[in-house]
Formats: C-alpha cells, sequence, structure tokens
C-alpha cells in the first residue's frame, strides 16, 4: 500500500508518540526527573548536580 507523504508522516509520528508513552511509563522515578531536567532550556547550578546525583543513581554498577 502507498501512502501519501503527509499519511506516511503521521503514522510515524503515531509510533513515536507510542514509544515515548511506552518508556515513560517504564522509566523509574529517577528516569523521569532526568527526562525533565533535559529538556530544560536553562539549567541552575542545583539543576547541574541534581542531573550529577540522579545520573551516578541510574546507572548500573560495574562487575568487579
Amino acid at each position: 500500500m502507498i501512502f501519501s507523504e503527509a499519511e506516511a508522516r503521521r503514522q510515524r509520528n503515531a509510533l513515536y508518540i507510542e514509544a515515548y508513552a511506552k518508556a515513560w511509563a517504564e522509566a523509574s522515578p529517577n528516569e523521569r526527573e532526568l527526562a525533565v531536567l533535559a529538556m530544560k532550556d536553562r539549567w541552575s547550578d542545583a539543576d547541574r548536580a541534581r542531573h550529577a546525583e540522579l545520573t551516578r543513581l541510574t546507572r548500573p554498577a560495574l562487575a568487579p
């Protein structure tokens, strides 16, 4: 089936939205907070410190 460019774009956008919603639903509270911080235009020093802390907390521990 051949779709028009607009229909193909609509379907692709719907897939992106579905994937984003699924990822958000499966994310931990820390991962969600990281995502919110990442979307900010300007960061304060407190935002930078919180981002560093959340990044450290969400990374899996390295095996010895």
